[in-house]
Protein backbone atom coordinates (compact mmCIF):
# COMPACT_ATOMS: atom_id res chain seq x y z
CA UNK A 1 0.00 0.00 0.00
CA UNK A 2 2.86 2.36 0.87
CA UNK A 3 4.59 1.58 -2.43
CA UNK A 4 1.41 2.37 -4.37
CA UNK A 5 1.08 5.71 -2.56
CA UNK A 6 4.66 6.65 -3.44
CA UNK A 7 4.08 5.72 -7.07
CA UNK A 8 0.90 7.80 -7.11
CA UNK A 9 2.78 10.86 -5.76
CA UNK A 10 5.55 10.44 -8.32
CA UNK A 11 3.02 10.18 -11.13
CA UNK A 12 1.24 13.33 -10.01
CA UNK A 13 4.55 15.17 -9.93
CA UNK A 14 5.34 13.95 -13.44
CA UNK A 15 1.94 14.90 -14.84
CA UNK A 16 1.58 18.19 -12.97
CA UNK A 17 5.07 19.70 -12.55
CA UNK A 18 3.86 22.68 -10.52
CA UNK A 19 3.05 20.23 -7.70
CA UNK A 20 6.62 18.95 -7.65
CA UNK A 21 10.13 20.25 -7.16
CA UNK A 22 11.35 23.82 -6.94
CA UNK A 23 11.14 26.00 -10.05
CA UNK A 24 14.86 25.67 -10.77
CA UNK A 25 14.60 21.90 -11.17
CA UNK A 26 14.83 20.58 -14.73
CA UNK A 27 11.72 18.86 -16.06
CA UNK A 28 11.23 16.22 -18.72
CA UNK A 29 9.85 17.04 -22.13
CA UNK A 30 9.12 19.85 -24.52
CA UNK A 31 7.66 23.27 -23.78
CA UNK A 32 5.71 25.53 -26.11
CA UNK A 33 6.65 29.02 -24.99
CA UNK A 34 3.70 31.16 -26.02
CA UNK A 35 5.00 34.56 -27.09
CA UNK A 36 2.47 37.35 -27.55
CA UNK A 37 -1.31 37.51 -27.27
CA UNK A 38 -2.33 39.00 -30.62
CA UNK A 39 -4.68 37.07 -32.90
CA UNK A 40 -1.74 36.11 -35.11
CA UNK A 41 0.27 34.87 -32.12
CA UNK A 42 -2.66 32.81 -30.80
CA UNK A 43 -3.14 31.24 -34.22
CA UNK A 44 0.54 30.36 -34.42
CA UNK A 45 0.40 28.82 -30.96
CA UNK A 46 -2.68 26.79 -31.93
CA UNK A 47 -0.96 25.56 -35.09
CA UNK A 48 2.09 24.55 -33.09
CA UNK A 49 0.04 22.67 -30.48
CA UNK A 50 -1.92 20.91 -33.24
CA UNK A 51 1.30 19.87 -34.99
CA UNK A 52 2.71 18.38 -31.80
CA UNK A 53 -0.54 16.54 -31.07
CA UNK A 54 -0.68 15.12 -34.59
CA UNK A 55 2.85 13.80 -34.18
CA UNK A 56 2.02 12.45 -30.70
CA UNK A 57 4.63 14.59 -28.93
CA UNK A 58 3.77 15.38 -25.27
CA UNK A 59 4.26 19.04 -24.39
CA UNK A 60 3.53 21.77 -21.87
CA UNK A 61 2.20 25.07 -23.27
CA UNK A 62 2.96 28.12 -21.14
CA UNK A 63 3.58 31.86 -21.32
CA UNK A 64 5.78 31.64 -18.20
CA UNK A 65 9.43 31.80 -19.26
CA UNK A 66 10.61 30.06 -16.08
CA UNK A 67 8.14 27.22 -16.58
CA UNK A 68 9.19 26.82 -20.23
CA UNK A 69 12.94 26.89 -19.68
CA UNK A 70 12.89 24.01 -17.20
CA UNK A 71 12.60 21.71 -20.23
CA UNK A 72 15.50 20.58 -22.44
CA UNK A 73 13.69 21.69 -25.62
CA UNK A 74 11.62 24.86 -26.06
CA UNK A 75 9.64 25.91 -29.13
CA UNK A 76 8.63 29.57 -29.19
CA UNK A 77 5.13 30.07 -30.57
CA UNK A 78 4.81 33.61 -31.88
CA UNK A 79 7.00 36.20 -33.57
CA UNK A 80 10.17 37.14 -31.67
CA UNK A 81 10.00 40.91 -32.07
CA UNK A 82 11.89 43.32 -29.82
CA UNK A 83 8.69 44.44 -28.11
CA UNK A 84 7.31 40.97 -27.30
CA UNK A 85 9.45 40.05 -24.28
CA UNK A 86 10.54 42.05 -21.27
CA UNK A 87 14.31 42.49 -20.79
CA UNK A 88 14.18 39.89 -18.00
CA UNK A 89 12.35 37.38 -20.21
CA UNK A 90 14.80 37.96 -23.03
CA UNK A 91 17.74 37.43 -20.69
CA UNK A 92 16.14 34.21 -19.42
CA UNK A 93 15.93 32.95 -23.00
CA UNK A 94 19.60 33.77 -23.60
CA UNK A 95 20.60 32.10 -20.35
CA UNK A 96 18.54 29.01 -21.14
CA UNK A 97 20.40 28.35 -24.38
CA UNK A 98 23.77 29.34 -22.96
CA UNK A 99 23.36 26.74 -20.21
CA UNK A 100 22.61 23.94 -22.69
CA UNK A 101 18.98 24.33 -23.72
CA UNK A 102 17.72 23.93 -27.28
CA UNK A 103 15.42 26.60 -28.68
CA UNK A 104 13.42 26.66 -31.92
CA UNK A 105 11.70 29.93 -32.86
CA UNK A 106 9.68 30.86 -35.92
CA UNK A 107 10.02 34.22 -37.65
CA UNK A 108 12.77 35.82 -35.54
CA UNK A 109 12.53 39.51 -36.43
CA UNK A 110 13.82 41.54 -33.47
CA UNK A 111 17.50 42.46 -33.68
CA UNK A 112 17.81 42.08 -29.91
CA UNK A 113 17.55 38.32 -30.54
CA UNK A 114 20.06 38.24 -33.41
CA UNK A 115 23.14 37.38 -31.26
CA UNK A 116 21.29 34.39 -29.78
CA UNK A 117 20.40 33.01 -33.21
CA UNK A 118 23.59 34.09 -34.96
CA UNK A 119 21.85 36.45 -37.39
CA UNK A 120 22.81 39.84 -38.80
CA UNK A 121 19.52 40.68 -40.49
CA UNK A 122 15.96 39.47 -41.08
CA UNK A 123 13.49 40.66 -43.72
CA UNK A 124 9.94 39.60 -44.53
CA UNK A 125 8.63 38.46 -47.88
CA UNK A 126 5.55 37.09 -49.62
CA UNK A 127 7.35 35.89 -52.75
CA UNK A 128 9.04 32.73 -51.48
CA UNK A 129 7.22 29.84 -53.16
CA UNK A 130 9.47 26.93 -52.18
CA UNK A 131 11.95 25.82 -49.56
CA UNK A 132 14.87 23.43 -49.94
CA UNK A 133 16.71 21.63 -47.15
CA UNK A 134 20.42 21.98 -47.83
CA UNK A 135 21.92 20.27 -44.75
CA UNK A 136 20.69 16.75 -44.07
CA UNK A 137 23.05 16.11 -41.18
CA UNK A 138 21.01 17.94 -38.56
CA UNK A 139 18.38 16.33 -36.35
CA UNK A 140 15.78 18.70 -37.82
CA UNK A 141 15.99 16.88 -41.16
CA UNK A 142 16.26 13.36 -39.70
CA UNK A 143 13.01 12.20 -41.29
CA UNK A 144 13.42 13.99 -44.62
CA UNK A 145 14.78 11.56 -47.18
CA UNK A 146 12.65 11.94 -50.31
CA UNK A 147 12.80 14.63 -53.01
CA UNK A 148 9.25 15.77 -52.13
CA UNK A 149 10.42 16.36 -48.54
CA UNK A 150 13.75 17.99 -49.29
CA UNK A 151 12.11 20.58 -51.56
CA UNK A 152 8.64 21.64 -50.48
CA UNK A 153 6.02 23.92 -51.97
CA UNK A 154 4.71 27.11 -50.36
CA UNK A 155 2.39 28.06 -53.21
CA UNK A 156 2.06 28.04 -56.98
CA UNK A 157 3.90 30.99 -58.60
CA UNK A 158 2.03 30.40 -61.86
CA UNK A 159 -1.26 31.22 -60.15
CA UNK A 160 -0.25 33.77 -57.51
CA UNK A 161 2.08 36.75 -57.37
CA UNK A 162 2.31 36.44 -53.57
CA UNK A 163 2.08 33.58 -51.09
CA UNK A 164 2.40 33.11 -47.30
CA UNK A 165 4.47 35.48 -45.21
CA UNK A 166 8.01 34.28 -44.60
CA UNK A 167 11.16 35.64 -42.96
CA UNK A 168 14.52 35.62 -44.74
CA UNK A 169 17.63 35.48 -42.57
CA UNK A 170 21.14 36.75 -43.11
CA UNK A 171 23.33 34.38 -41.07
CA UNK A 172 26.37 35.55 -39.16
CA UNK A 173 29.66 33.82 -38.58
CA UNK A 174 29.32 30.33 -37.11
CA UNK A 175 25.67 29.97 -38.11
CA UNK A 176 24.72 26.98 -40.24
CA UNK A 177 22.06 27.30 -42.92
CA UNK A 178 19.87 24.17 -42.91
CA UNK A 179 17.29 25.29 -45.49
CA UNK A 180 16.91 28.11 -47.99
CA UNK A 181 14.28 29.66 -50.24
CA UNK A 182 14.46 29.51 -54.02
CA UNK A 183 16.21 32.90 -54.05
CA UNK A 184 19.04 31.54 -51.90
CA UNK A 185 18.03 33.36 -48.68
CA UNK A 186 18.28 31.38 -45.44
CA UNK A 187 15.01 29.85 -44.25
CA UNK A 188 16.23 27.67 -41.33
CA UNK A 189 19.42 28.25 -39.37
CA UNK A 190 21.24 26.68 -36.41
CA UNK A 191 23.54 28.59 -34.12
CA UNK A 192 25.54 27.29 -31.14
CA UNK A 193 25.30 29.65 -28.19
CA UNK A 194 27.17 28.61 -25.08
CA UNK A 195 26.40 24.94 -24.49
CA UNK A 196 23.06 25.07 -26.33
CA UNK A 197 21.60 25.57 -29.78
CA UNK A 198 19.21 28.16 -31.20
CA UNK A 199 17.25 27.36 -34.38
CA UNK A 200 15.51 30.10 -36.39
CA UNK A 201 12.76 29.02 -38.79
CA UNK A 202 11.54 31.65 -41.23
CA UNK A 203 8.03 30.19 -41.57
CA UNK A 204 5.27 29.91 -39.02
CA UNK A 205 3.35 26.71 -38.32
CA UNK A 206 0.20 28.71 -38.97
CA UNK A 207 1.26 29.39 -42.55
CA UNK A 208 2.60 25.91 -43.26
CA UNK A 209 0.18 23.58 -41.47
CA UNK A 210 -3.00 25.44 -40.46
CA UNK A 211 -3.86 27.62 -43.46
CA UNK A 212 -3.82 24.65 -45.89
CA UNK A 213 -6.61 23.04 -43.82
CA UNK A 214 -8.62 26.21 -44.38
CA UNK A 215 -8.23 26.17 -48.18
CA UNK A 216 -5.65 28.97 -48.04
CA UNK A 217 -2.55 27.16 -49.24
CA UNK A 218 -2.07 29.25 -52.40
CA UNK A 219 -2.39 26.00 -54.38
CA UNK A 220 0.81 24.67 -52.82
CA UNK A 221 -0.10 21.06 -53.65
CA UNK A 222 2.04 19.92 -56.55
CA UNK A 223 -0.68 17.45 -57.56
CA UNK A 224 -4.32 17.33 -56.51
CA UNK A 225 -4.50 13.57 -55.81
CA UNK A 226 -2.50 10.33 -56.29
CA UNK A 227 0.82 11.79 -55.16
CA UNK A 228 3.04 11.91 -52.10
CA UNK A 229 2.68 15.51 -50.88
CA UNK A 230 4.36 16.17 -47.50
CA UNK A 231 4.84 19.96 -47.72
CA UNK A 232 2.89 20.55 -44.49
CA UNK A 233 4.00 17.37 -42.71
CA UNK A 234 7.67 18.29 -43.18
CA UNK A 235 7.37 20.96 -40.49
CA UNK A 236 5.83 18.46 -38.08
CA UNK A 237 8.63 16.01 -38.85
CA UNK A 238 11.12 18.78 -38.17
CA UNK A 239 9.64 19.11 -34.67
CA UNK A 240 9.78 15.35 -34.18
CA UNK A 241 13.43 15.13 -35.21
CA UNK A 242 14.51 17.88 -32.81
CA UNK A 243 12.35 16.48 -30.02
CA UNK A 244 13.84 13.00 -30.28
CA UNK A 245 17.33 14.46 -30.39
CA UNK A 246 16.99 16.58 -27.28
CA UNK A 247 14.43 14.98 -24.93
CA UNK A 248 15.50 11.72 -23.28
CA UNK A 249 13.89 9.35 -23.06
CA UNK A 250 11.59 10.64 -25.75
CA UNK A 251 7.99 9.42 -25.78
CA UNK A 252 5.43 9.46 -28.62
CA UNK A 253 1.77 8.53 -28.88
CA UNK A 254 1.77 6.29 -31.93
CA UNK A 255 -0.07 7.45 -35.07
CA UNK A 256 -1.28 4.09 -36.40
CA UNK A 257 -3.72 1.61 -34.81
CA UNK A 258 -2.38 -1.47 -33.01
CA UNK A 259 1.20 -0.23 -33.14
CA UNK A 260 1.48 -0.89 -36.87
CA UNK A 261 3.97 1.02 -39.04
CA UNK A 262 1.43 2.48 -41.43
CA UNK A 263 -2.20 2.17 -42.50
CA UNK A 264 -4.08 1.58 -45.74
CA UNK A 265 -7.57 2.99 -45.28
CA UNK A 266 -10.13 1.62 -47.74
CA UNK A 267 -13.19 3.49 -48.98
CA UNK A 268 -15.71 3.53 -51.82
CA UNK A 269 -18.07 6.21 -53.12
CA UNK A 270 -21.38 4.66 -54.16
CA UNK A 271 -22.70 7.39 -56.46
CA UNK A 272 -23.82 5.59 -59.64
CA UNK A 273 -26.65 3.19 -60.41
CA UNK A 274 -24.42 0.18 -61.02
CA UNK A 275 -22.32 0.86 -57.91
CA UNK A 276 -24.97 -0.42 -55.48
CA UNK A 277 -24.95 -4.01 -56.68
CA UNK A 278 -21.21 -3.88 -57.40
CA UNK A 279 -20.56 -2.78 -53.82
CA UNK A 280 -21.55 -6.22 -52.61
CA UNK A 281 -19.01 -7.81 -54.96
CA UNK A 282 -16.28 -5.47 -53.70
CA UNK A 283 -17.26 -6.19 -50.10
CA UNK A 284 -17.11 -9.95 -50.73
CA UNK A 285 -13.61 -9.59 -52.20
CA UNK A 286 -12.43 -7.53 -49.23
CA UNK A 287 -14.01 -9.91 -46.73
CA UNK A 288 -12.26 -12.86 -48.42
CA UNK A 289 -8.95 -11.12 -47.64
CA UNK A 290 -9.99 -10.48 -44.04
CA UNK A 291 -10.33 -6.69 -44.27
CA UNK A 292 -13.17 -4.17 -44.03
CA UNK A 293 -13.76 -0.81 -45.69
CA UNK A 294 -16.19 2.14 -45.76
CA UNK A 295 -18.95 2.62 -48.35
CA UNK A 296 -20.09 6.25 -48.70
CA UNK A 297 -23.59 6.01 -50.19
CA UNK A 298 -25.43 8.68 -52.18
CA UNK A 299 -29.13 8.61 -51.27
CA UNK A 300 -30.44 10.34 -54.40
CA UNK A 301 -34.16 9.63 -54.26
CA UNK A 302 -35.36 12.31 -56.72
CA UNK A 303 -34.79 13.04 -60.42
CA UNK A 304 -33.00 16.17 -61.58
CA UNK A 305 -30.94 17.40 -64.52
CA UNK A 306 -27.95 15.27 -63.53
CA UNK A 307 -29.52 11.84 -63.03
CA UNK A 308 -32.56 9.88 -61.96
CA UNK A 309 -33.36 9.13 -58.34
CA UNK A 310 -31.30 5.94 -58.15
CA UNK A 311 -31.54 5.37 -54.39
CA UNK A 312 -34.39 2.85 -54.46
CA UNK A 313 -35.54 0.12 -52.10
CA UNK A 314 -33.94 -2.51 -54.32
CA UNK A 315 -30.56 -0.77 -54.40
CA UNK A 316 -30.72 -0.02 -50.70
CA UNK A 317 -31.06 -3.75 -50.12
CA UNK A 318 -27.63 -4.34 -51.71
CA UNK A 319 -26.08 -1.81 -49.35
CA UNK A 320 -27.93 -3.36 -46.43
CA UNK A 321 -26.18 -6.64 -47.21
CA UNK A 322 -22.84 -4.83 -47.27
CA UNK A 323 -23.54 -3.40 -43.83
CA UNK A 324 -24.61 -6.81 -42.52
CA UNK A 325 -21.16 -8.15 -43.46
CA UNK A 326 -19.54 -5.76 -40.98
CA UNK A 327 -18.66 -2.95 -43.37
CA UNK A 328 -19.12 0.72 -42.56
CA UNK A 329 -21.89 2.45 -44.53
CA UNK A 330 -21.82 6.23 -44.36
CA UNK A 331 -23.27 9.26 -46.12
CA UNK A 332 -22.22 10.61 -49.51
CA UNK A 333 -24.94 13.31 -49.48
CA UNK A 334 -28.34 13.18 -51.20
CA UNK A 335 -27.78 14.87 -54.55
CA UNK A 336 -24.02 14.35 -55.12
CA UNK A 337 -23.88 17.85 -56.56
CA UNK A 338 -20.78 19.40 -58.10
CA UNK A 339 -21.91 22.71 -56.57
CA UNK A 340 -22.30 21.34 -53.04
CA UNK A 341 -19.72 23.82 -51.74
CA UNK A 342 -21.98 26.67 -52.89
CA UNK A 343 -25.17 25.42 -51.19
CA UNK A 344 -26.79 27.65 -48.55
CA UNK A 345 -26.68 26.27 -45.01
CA UNK A 346 -30.45 25.98 -44.70
CA UNK A 347 -32.52 24.97 -41.69
CA UNK A 348 -31.40 22.35 -39.15
CA UNK A 349 -35.06 21.35 -38.80
CA UNK A 350 -35.18 19.85 -42.30
CA UNK A 351 -36.16 16.20 -42.74
CA UNK A 352 -37.18 13.76 -45.46
CA UNK A 353 -40.75 15.07 -45.53
CA UNK A 354 -39.80 18.75 -45.88
CA UNK A 355 -36.64 18.61 -48.03
CA UNK A 356 -37.32 20.01 -51.48
CA UNK A 357 -35.11 19.01 -54.46
CA UNK A 358 -35.52 22.55 -55.79
CA UNK A 359 -34.02 24.09 -52.64
CA UNK A 360 -30.89 22.08 -51.82
CA UNK A 361 -29.07 22.99 -48.61
CA UNK A 362 -26.18 21.71 -46.50
CA UNK A 363 -28.43 20.66 -43.65
CA UNK A 364 -30.75 18.96 -46.11
CA UNK A 365 -28.00 16.97 -47.81
CA UNK A 366 -26.41 15.97 -44.54
CA UNK A 367 -29.43 15.32 -42.33
CA UNK A 368 -31.72 13.68 -44.90
CA UNK A 369 -29.04 11.31 -46.19
CA UNK A 370 -28.37 10.26 -42.61
CA UNK A 371 -32.07 9.83 -41.96
CA UNK A 372 -32.44 7.53 -44.99
CA UNK A 373 -29.41 5.39 -44.16
CA UNK A 374 -30.36 5.13 -40.49
CA UNK A 375 -33.87 4.05 -41.50
CA UNK A 376 -32.86 1.53 -44.15
CA UNK A 377 -29.86 -0.02 -42.39
CA UNK A 378 -30.98 0.28 -38.78
CA UNK A 379 -27.80 2.11 -37.81
CA UNK A 380 -26.41 5.42 -36.59
CA UNK A 381 -24.68 7.07 -39.53
CA UNK A 382 -21.70 9.15 -38.32
CA UNK A 383 -19.44 9.56 -41.36
CA UNK A 384 -19.64 11.84 -44.40
CA UNK A 385 -17.89 12.45 -47.68
CA UNK A 386 -18.98 15.18 -50.08
CA UNK A 387 -19.39 14.48 -53.77
CA UNK A 388 -16.33 15.52 -55.80
CA UNK A 389 -14.70 16.34 -52.43
CA UNK A 390 -16.47 19.71 -52.48
CA UNK A 391 -15.97 21.31 -49.07
CA UNK A 392 -18.33 24.15 -48.01
CA UNK A 393 -17.02 26.59 -45.43
CA UNK A 394 -19.70 25.53 -42.92
CA UNK A 395 -19.39 21.77 -43.51
CA UNK A 396 -17.91 20.64 -40.20
CA UNK A 397 -20.26 22.81 -38.15
CA UNK A 398 -23.28 21.35 -39.92
CA UNK A 399 -21.92 17.80 -39.57
CA UNK A 400 -21.27 18.32 -35.87
CA UNK A 401 -24.75 19.72 -35.25
CA UNK A 402 -26.27 16.81 -37.22
CA UNK A 403 -24.68 14.09 -35.11
CA UNK A 404 -21.71 13.08 -37.28
CA UNK A 405 -18.27 12.14 -35.98
CA UNK A 406 -15.94 12.16 -38.98
CA UNK A 407 -15.51 13.54 -42.47
CA UNK A 408 -13.44 12.56 -45.51
CA UNK A 409 -14.10 15.39 -47.97
CA UNK A 410 -10.57 16.66 -48.63
CA UNK A 411 -7.58 15.42 -50.57
CA UNK A 412 -4.41 14.87 -48.55
CA UNK A 413 -2.52 16.78 -51.19
CA UNK A 414 -4.77 19.84 -50.94
CA UNK A 415 -4.46 20.09 -47.13
CA UNK A 416 -0.74 19.17 -47.26
CA UNK A 417 -0.95 16.42 -44.64
CA UNK A 418 -1.14 12.64 -44.75
CA UNK A 419 -2.54 12.28 -41.23
CA UNK A 420 -6.04 12.77 -39.78
CA UNK A 421 -6.74 15.95 -37.86
CA UNK A 422 -9.49 17.88 -36.08
CA UNK A 423 -10.79 20.58 -38.41
CA UNK A 424 -12.56 23.86 -37.68
CA UNK A 425 -16.31 24.30 -37.34
CA UNK A 426 -16.02 26.93 -40.06
CA UNK A 427 -13.22 27.39 -42.55
CA UNK A 428 -11.92 30.44 -40.76
CA UNK A 429 -8.99 31.20 -38.47
CA UNK A 430 -11.36 32.73 -35.93
CA UNK A 431 -13.62 29.66 -35.80
CA UNK A 432 -13.65 27.12 -33.01
CA UNK A 433 -11.96 23.79 -33.50
CA UNK A 434 -14.39 20.99 -34.25
CA UNK A 435 -14.74 17.55 -32.70
CA UNK A 436 -15.05 16.13 -36.22
CA UNK A 437 -12.08 14.00 -37.27
CA UNK A 438 -11.03 14.72 -40.86
CA UNK A 439 -9.49 11.76 -42.72
CA UNK A 440 -7.95 13.04 -45.99
CA UNK A 441 -8.17 11.07 -49.26
CA UNK A 442 -4.79 10.20 -50.79
CA UNK A 443 -5.55 7.87 -53.71
CA UNK A 444 -8.47 8.13 -56.14
CA UNK A 445 -9.43 6.06 -59.18
CA UNK A 446 -11.49 8.78 -60.89
CA UNK A 447 -10.84 11.31 -63.69
CA UNK A 448 -9.41 8.60 -65.90
CA UNK A 449 -6.56 7.78 -63.53
CA UNK A 450 -7.42 4.08 -63.22
CA UNK A 451 -8.31 2.42 -66.53
CA UNK A 452 -7.75 -1.06 -67.98
CA UNK A 453 -4.61 0.33 -69.64
CA UNK A 454 -3.22 2.17 -66.57
CA UNK A 455 -3.98 -0.30 -63.79
CA UNK A 456 -0.38 -1.52 -63.52
CA UNK A 457 0.93 2.05 -63.41
CA UNK A 458 -1.65 3.05 -60.80
CA UNK A 459 -0.85 0.02 -58.65
CA UNK A 460 2.87 0.77 -58.75
CA UNK A 461 2.34 4.45 -57.95
CA UNK A 462 -0.11 3.75 -55.12
CA UNK A 463 2.28 1.22 -53.58
CA UNK A 464 5.10 3.75 -53.59
CA UNK A 465 2.91 6.43 -51.97
CA UNK A 466 1.91 3.98 -49.22
CA UNK A 467 5.59 3.23 -48.64
CA UNK A 468 6.50 6.94 -48.50
CA UNK A 469 3.75 7.68 -45.98
CA UNK A 470 4.77 4.64 -43.95
CA UNK A 471 8.28 6.06 -43.50
CA UNK A 472 6.69 8.97 -41.63
CA UNK A 473 4.16 6.97 -39.62
CA UNK A 474 1.40 8.45 -41.79
CA UNK A 475 -1.63 6.82 -43.39
CA UNK A 476 -2.90 6.43 -46.94
CA UNK A 477 -6.61 6.55 -47.78
CA UNK A 478 -7.81 4.89 -50.98
CA UNK A 479 -11.02 5.86 -52.78
CA UNK A 480 -12.38 3.51 -55.45
CA UNK A 481 -15.75 3.98 -57.13
CA UNK A 482 -17.30 0.49 -57.53
CA UNK A 483 -18.50 1.15 -61.08
CA UNK A 484 -16.53 -1.78 -62.53
CA UNK A 485 -16.00 -5.30 -61.24
CA UNK A 486 -13.16 -6.25 -63.58
CA UNK A 487 -10.02 -4.09 -63.62
CA UNK A 488 -11.03 -1.91 -60.65
CA UNK A 489 -11.83 -4.89 -58.47
CA UNK A 490 -8.61 -6.62 -59.48
CA UNK A 491 -6.45 -3.55 -58.88
CA UNK A 492 -7.83 -3.11 -55.39
CA UNK A 493 -7.49 -6.83 -54.68
CA UNK A 494 -3.83 -6.76 -55.72
CA UNK A 495 -3.17 -3.61 -53.68
CA UNK A 496 -4.67 -5.18 -50.55
CA UNK A 497 -2.91 -8.50 -51.10
CA UNK A 498 0.42 -6.69 -51.49
CA UNK A 499 -0.04 -4.96 -48.14
CA UNK A 500 -1.49 -7.82 -46.08
CA UNK A 501 1.47 -7.78 -43.72
CA UNK A 502 1.67 -7.61 -39.91
CA UNK A 503 3.22 -4.15 -39.97
CA UNK A 504 0.36 -2.62 -41.99
CA UNK A 505 -3.09 -1.84 -40.61
CA UNK A 506 -5.94 -2.10 -43.16
CA UNK A 507 -9.46 -0.94 -42.39
CA UNK A 508 -12.22 1.59 -42.94
CA UNK A 509 -12.34 5.36 -42.59
CA UNK A 510 -14.61 5.22 -39.55
CA UNK A 511 -12.30 2.83 -37.71
CA UNK A 512 -9.37 5.16 -38.37
CA UNK A 513 -11.38 8.19 -37.24
CA UNK A 514 -12.45 6.48 -34.01
CA UNK A 515 -8.83 5.52 -33.33
CA UNK A 516 -7.77 9.13 -33.89
CA UNK A 517 -10.48 10.53 -31.63
CA UNK A 518 -9.50 8.06 -28.87
CA UNK A 519 -5.83 8.88 -29.37
CA UNK A 520 -6.50 12.56 -28.68
CA UNK A 521 -7.58 11.66 -25.13
CA UNK A 522 -4.14 10.32 -24.17
CA UNK A 523 -1.77 12.66 -22.31
CA UNK A 524 1.21 10.57 -21.19
CA UNK A 525 4.16 11.91 -19.23
CA UNK A 526 7.53 10.46 -18.26
CA UNK A 527 9.10 10.35 -14.80
CA UNK A 528 12.61 9.08 -14.15
CA UNK A 529 12.94 7.36 -10.79
CA UNK A 530 15.94 7.68 -8.48
CA UNK A 531 17.18 4.33 -9.75
CA UNK A 532 17.06 5.57 -13.33
CA UNK A 533 13.99 3.54 -14.18
CA UNK A 534 11.53 5.13 -16.60
CA UNK A 535 7.90 5.37 -15.51
CA UNK A 536 5.11 6.51 -17.81
CA UNK A 537 2.05 8.13 -16.29
CA UNK A 538 -1.25 8.16 -18.15
CA UNK A 539 -4.09 10.59 -17.56
CA UNK A 540 -6.85 7.95 -17.82
CA UNK A 541 -7.91 5.14 -15.54
CA UNK A 542 -7.37 1.60 -16.73
CA UNK A 543 -11.00 0.97 -17.67
CA UNK A 544 -11.09 4.10 -19.85
CA UNK A 545 -7.96 3.37 -21.88
CA UNK A 546 -8.97 3.27 -25.57
CA UNK A 547 -8.19 0.07 -27.50
CA UNK A 548 -5.66 -0.11 -30.32
CA UNK A 549 -3.40 2.59 -28.86
CA UNK A 550 0.36 2.37 -28.44
CA UNK A 551 3.23 4.43 -27.08
CA UNK A 552 6.76 4.60 -28.44
CA UNK A 553 9.52 5.28 -25.93
CA UNK A 554 13.25 5.62 -26.42
CA UNK A 555 15.27 2.53 -25.55
CA UNK A 556 18.33 3.51 -23.54
CA UNK A 557 21.36 1.21 -23.07
CA UNK A 558 20.99 -0.99 -20.02
CA UNK A 559 17.58 0.44 -19.14
CA UNK A 560 14.66 -1.78 -18.22
CA UNK A 561 11.36 -1.71 -20.08
CA UNK A 562 9.41 1.29 -18.78
CA UNK A 563 6.56 0.73 -16.35
CA UNK A 564 3.19 2.24 -17.27
CA UNK A 565 0.67 3.45 -14.69
CA UNK A 566 -2.87 4.71 -15.11
CA UNK A 567 -4.23 7.90 -13.54
CA UNK A 568 -4.91 6.08 -10.27
CA UNK A 569 -1.34 4.83 -10.04
CA UNK A 570 -2.31 1.28 -10.98
CA UNK A 571 0.20 -0.58 -13.18
CA UNK A 572 -0.86 -1.48 -16.72
CA UNK A 573 0.37 -4.73 -18.24
CA UNK A 574 1.44 -3.47 -21.68
CA UNK A 575 2.96 -5.61 -24.40
CA UNK A 576 6.42 -4.44 -25.43
CA UNK A 577 8.15 -4.80 -28.79
CA UNK A 578 11.71 -3.58 -29.55
CA UNK A 579 12.08 -1.27 -32.57
CA UNK A 580 15.76 -0.47 -32.93
CA UNK A 581 16.48 2.52 -30.69
CA UNK A 582 12.95 2.53 -29.28
CA UNK A 583 10.32 0.30 -27.70
CA UNK A 584 6.69 -0.03 -28.73
CA UNK A 585 4.29 -0.35 -25.79
CA UNK A 586 0.89 -1.76 -26.77
CA UNK A 587 -2.12 -1.26 -24.54
CA UNK A 588 -4.06 -4.40 -23.64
Amino acid sequence: MKHKLIVRILLLVAMFPSMGAARSTAEWGLAVYEVGSSANARQEQLALRNSLEIQGIPFVATSDIEEATRRPFVVAGGTLANTELTPAERESLYAYVEQGGVLLATQVRGNMFFPLFGLTDATTSQTNFSLQFTDRGDAASRYLNRPEELTISLGDPLLYAETVWSTQYTPGRGTTVLAQYENGAAALTRHPYGRGLAYALGLGFKETTLLPQLARSFEAARQWINAFEPSGDVFRLLLRGLYEENVHPFLLVHTVPEGRETALVLSHDVDARESFRNSLIFAQMEASLGVRSTYFVTTKYFDDDTDIGYYTAERAEWIKQVGAMGFEVESHSVSHSATFDKFPVGSPEVDLQTYAPTELTLFGEIRVSKQLLDRDLGQETIGFRAGYLRFPNELLRVLEESGYGFDSSVSAQNVLTNLPYFGFRRRSMVAEQSDIVVVPVTLDDSLGYLTPETQHIALRNWTEIIRANGENGAITTLLIHPTDTTYKLETERRLIATHLRPEIWIGGVGSMARFWADRSLLRPAVHIGENGKTMIALNLNHEKLPPGQALVVESQPGALIPEVFDAAGEPIAVQSRPLGDRIMLLFP
